[in-house]
């Protein structure tokens, strides 16, 4: 069931990264629209629709504050409207700062990517261990499926440089986003029995790898790759380009 939820978790993630590459129009109605049919106040829902406009007229993707935006009004007991469009408003400067990270290592920013490093600055991960999980991706496909990742585990408690270590070994080693996905399940997994975060985390630093649940002996922390699950997204997709500075 722990590993169902993390699927499920990750493979949520990833569709929200990549309808960031929808065009707006194809996203009717807008998220102020969206707010106000929820009950939202109309002043509060047009500020929501000024940061996500703004954020559009700068290229960055918009899908991620649409979420976080629908996220904190589902919490409107517990979280003031203030208190949503200042975490919107700390998206907005995580996302900028992604895209700038990844075009410091020459892919190209596209929308998943961007919103997949600006998660992992979320939940703590350095500028320098972004860009050694984008250099280690085979594509920018692949890079956005591992910051995704890397942001997850990191989440669950694992350390984030482990956290890294796991995403990059596993691409230079040949694995692919299918295998990556699993990771959190896997960690999930160990920690059911019995096994420390810190133990996991040790053991990768170490060099042993993360192997998919049920994907032999290896288990976590072991070298073991198992078997790609079939139909999970992460296909390679696009190639290494040289964006231009911004």
């Amino acid at each position: 069931m722990k590993r169902m939820t993390w699927i499920v978790a990750i493979l949520g993630m990833c569709g929200a990264l990549a309808t960031a590459a929808v065009p707006a129009a194809a996203q009717e109605p807008g998220i102020g629209e969206q707010l106000v049919a929820r009950g939202a106040p109309a002043d509060f829902a047009n500020q929501v629709a000024q940061i996500v406009a703004s954020a559009r007229a700068d290229a960055l993707p918009t899908a991620p504050l649409e979420s976080k935006a629908l996220e904190g009004w589902a919490k409107r007991d517990r979280v003031p409207p203030e208190r949503v469009l200042a975490v919107l408003q700390q998206l907005v400067g995580r996302l900028e700062q992604g895209r700038n990270v990844v075009r410091d290592v020459g892919f190209d920013a596209s929308p998943p990517v961007v919103a997949g490093a600006a998660e992992a600055l979320g939940r703590g991960l350095t500028a320098e261990q972004i860009r050694e999980v984008v250099r280690s991706a085979p594509d920018p496909a692949a890079a956005g499926t591992g910051l995704t990742v890397a942001a997850s585990l990191a989440a669950q408690g694992l350390p984030a440089a482990a956290a890294v270590r796991a995403v990059s070994d596993a691409y230079r080693s040949g694995r692919g986003p299918e295998e990556v996905l699993e990771f959190p399940s896997t960690v999930a997994d160990a920690t059911a029995r019995g096994e420390r975060m810190a133990d996991i985390g040790q053991r990768i630093m170490q060099g042993g790898m993360l192997a998919p649940p049920g994907g032999g002996a290896g288990g976590a922390g072991s070298g073991g790759q198992g078997g790609r699950p079939p139909g999970m997204p992460g296909s390679k997709q696009g190639t290494k380009t040289q964006a231009s500075k911004p």
